[in-house]
């Protein structure tokens, strides 16, 4: 593969994740409405903890675990940030 292949197919990739992180914030402003009606906290240390474990656990390559612990942990706090 050459460089500009690789280009092309990582800004293909960027731009599905960018589709998914949407549909995901989509579903998370839905989550902070429910938390507001219902008195619940944004943050839930236990449920950080176990959708960074189950990503982790979706890997092939568990080299790169920091690095999904990294983004999900940002991903994460984007989200807080939305529900509030």
């Amino acid at each position: 593969m050459d460089l500009n292949n690789a280009r092309i197919e990582i800004n293909n990739i960027d731009k599905e994740i960018v589709h998914l992180l949407e549909k995901r914030f989509n579903v998370v402003t839905e989550i902070g409405q429910y938390k507001k009606e219902n008195n619940l906290s944004v943050y839930d240390e236990v449920r950080e903890k176990t959708v960074v474990k189950n990503c982790i656990s979706n890997l092939e390559n568990k080299n790169y675990s920091k690095g999904i612990e990294d983004i999900y942990r940002q991903i994460m706090n984007s989200s807080k940030e939305l529900e509030k």
